[in-house]
């Protein structure tokens, strides 16, 4: 009979440390193309419990040990399958507003280590991109055009955490599926706008409305959207409602309704005659 010893909290808390600094560790690796085995680090199932359970120690379910996982942002959690998505992974963004989308996920995914790097978006400037999160000392811009965009996507593929690509970017479907290829084997995650082919999680969006003017005064201050999420570890169809932007150019839960501000009239008197003419 095997006796099965339980962690004490002090060994789980260096567990939990052990593997937050692997997972950077991953990250600077994969630059290179090397890679670190998980194995040792993964948890010992207590006595008893039953096969596929999370441990108190350790790891969230339905990670198998083997790959990192970035975060997303908490209004969007719901649409992504297990806990944040997959490094080396790709994400589309069909329908309305995608770029602030994609700056949202990108925010999220670069944490405080990443580079970030966006192409195909010539209008985002470095306030746009320091309001919606990202740090512009991480931060490279490359040209939706040129004769050298597929060797500087290419080399963008190799070298950074996450990789963002507008929708003025034209992507021929080759060139698409060989930045996956990068992108897999250096586990850079790849966030792209009405790409040309496939990715491993679709994020459908549609406008429902606008907040903030009322009769002829106030300003435009958030849109509403509906989205949906399809593709791998997804059975069907998710959704969620945001609102966006916040006022750094962050989204919210718009699961709440909002209504737009009404100014109303001030009520007039009825006027009466005084005397007829005649």
């Amino acid at each position: 009979m095997t006796a099965v010893t339980r962690e004490s909290p002090v060994q789980q808390e260096r567990l939990a440390q052990a593997r937050a600094v692997l997972t950077a560790a991953e990250r600077s690796a994969a630059r290179w193309g090397g890679r670190i085995d998980r194995t040792a680090l993964r948890p010992v199932p207590a006595q008893g419990s039953a096969p596929g359970s999370t441990p108190e120690t350790g790891m969230p379910e339905g990670d198998d040990g083997t790959g990192a996982h970035l975060p997303v942002p908490e209004p969007l959690a719901d649409l992504f399958p297990g806990v944040g998505v997959r490094a080396g992974s790709s994400i589309a963004v069909q329908g309305t507003a995608p770029t602030s989308l994609l700056l949202a996920l990108a925010v999220a995914a670069a944490g405080e280590d990443s580079w970030c790097a966006v192409a195909g978006m010539p209008d985002l400037g470095l306030r746009s991109a320091l309001d919606a999160g990202l740090d512009p000392c991480r931060l490279a811009l490359a040209p939706a055009e040129g004769e050298q965009r597929p060797q500087v996507l290419s080399a963008l593929a190799d070298g950074v955490g996450v990789l963002v690509l507008g929708s003025e970017l034209e992507l021929a479907p080759a060139l698409w599926r060989s930045l996956l290829g990068r992108a897999r084997a250096t586990d850079t995650l790849v966030l792209a706008a009405r790409p040309p082919g496939t990715a491993d999680i679709t994020l459908h969006t549609t406008t429902l409305g606008w907040t903030g003017l009322g009769k002829g005064s106030g300003r435009l201050r958030k849109r509403r959207l509906h989205v949906t999420s399809s593709g791998r570890g997804i059975a069907g169809q998710r959704e969620v409602q945001v609102l966006l932007p916040q006022v750094v150019g962050r989204i919210e839960h718009g699961t709440a309704a909002t209504h737009p501000v009404v100014v109303r009239a001030a009520s007039r008197p009825a006027l009466h005659p005084v005397r007829r003419a005649g």
